[in-house]
């Protein structure tokens, strides 16, 4: 069973668990690159590899522990911890 659609057509998210300072999902796909000004988050990939944007830095991954997934073989799929847990409005896209 694939995880619902988000607003950013090619990743899908699902959360798990939200508790008073921290929410925890599993999510997949590609998505833009992005910054979220009031929340921290952590990715933990569990299954493909890719590159991510970090700053203005793009880093290879491949099973391994933000923004702007670039899927080089898949699905990929990652699990997400935000802190605190991310206001709906807390995703800003960037060129």
């Amino acid at each position: 069973m694939r995880p619902p659609t988000t607003p950013n057509p090619e990743m899908n998210a699902r959360g798990l668990v939200t508790a008073g300072n921290a929410a925890i999902g599993i999510q997949s796909g590609n998505v833009a690159k992005h910054m979220h000004p009031r929340t921290d988050e952590i990715q933990y990939i569990i299954e493909g590899s890719g590159a991510t944007w970090l700053g203005s830095e793009r880093k290879e991954f491949k099973g391994t522990a933000h923004g702007g997934t670039i899927v080089a073989s898949g699905p990929v799929q990652a699990i997400a911890i935000k802190i605190p847990p991310e206001p709906k409005d807390d995703t800003t896209f960037l060129d």
